[in-house]
């Protein structure tokens, strides 16, 4: 039986036998000129690292002469690459946005992909900095910060931890004036004015380190077949999939999947989950 194994971070022959892995798992099919124009290395040592390949996973590949390439056996089973269909989109998409370059992918043929634009959001580095090392080092930040709600732009925060709600970037911070935990719009910063020693104490972010479970099943008022396809869609188990989140992330996730918003009819579209119920899980 062959034995998963993990990921080291080294950027040697390890780093190439997960290469090997990865494009026999997803793309089918590697010679040796793969590995020598990806990592940039002679022949020989292409052939020392498909030998180690083969003495690791001695079932998982053949040569097949009329490709003039290695391909997966009957039998292959990955043991450096992710079996995960959202690791390879991920890179994909990575790929797409110019997030990841090629160099950094081990992807070779990319077939057609395309992603919807969002409008731009624009967070200052410079912002981002402070933010990140106030966090590291635990200062409380005076800010000018412009909110939807509130006029009062100037206010002291304690910075505790990033949060991304599909869409935008939070900071999940103690706010000295309102005397509770909020998030904010990185993108709503418009100055850092200064670093501060925490004013006072503050308490634990309990909805911060409490998870819970949001419970999601089909819309009710769809037929069978409907109800059966939205199950399969989210791997559901007896009409029921589970969501695990901080709480401090339920109002985002029921904006974002629509989960505040009743169903009435089956014809709704927009609809095809219903939040069922909210389970407690275990805190940090």
């Amino acid at each position: 039986m062959i034995e998963k194994t993990t990921r080291t971070g080294h950027w040697g022959q390890e780093r190439r036998l997960e290469f090997i892995d990865f494009r026999l798992l997803w793309e089918g099919r590697l010679n040796r000129a793969d590995i020598t124009a990806f990592f940039r290395i002679s022949v020989p040592q292409a052939s020392l690292d498909l030998a180690k390949y083969q003495e690791i996973a001695p079932n998982n590949m053949v040569y097949d002469r009329t490709q003039k390439a290695y391909i997966p056996s009957a039998d292959f089973k990955s043991v450096f690459a992710t079996f995960d269909s959202n690791h390879y989109l991920n890179e994909l998409i990575g790929r797409e946005n110019g997030i990841l370059a090629p160099t950094e992918s081990f992807i070779g043929w990319v077939p057609p992909v395309a992603s919807l634009p969002l409008p731009a959001r624009k967070v200052q580095p410079e912002i981002l900095i402070d933010l990140i090392r106030a966090m590291h080092n635990q200062q409380a930040l005076v800010v000018d910060y412009r909110s939807m709600t509130n006029e009062v732009a100037i206010r002291t925060l304690l910075p505790n931890a990033f949060a991304h709600d599909g869409n935008r970037w939070h900071i999940r911070a103690y706010c000295f004036k309102s005397a509770m935990y909020k998030d904010f719009v990185l993108s709503r910063f418009f100055k850092i004015i200064e670093s501060i020693t925490s004013p006072t104490s503050v308490p634990q972010d309990t909805d911060w380190n409490s998870f819970i479970d949001v419970v999601i099943g089909p819309n009710p008022h769809y037929d069978t077949n409907k109800r059966l396809t939205i199950e399969h869609d989210y791997q559901m188990i007896n009409g029921e999939a589970k969501i695990r989140i901080r709480k401090a992330q339920l109002y985002y996730l029921k904006r974002r999947l629509d989960l505040d918003i009743e169903c009435n009819t089956s014809n709704d579209d927009r609809k095809q989950i219903v939040m069922l119920r909210i389970e407690d899980a275990q805190s940090l």
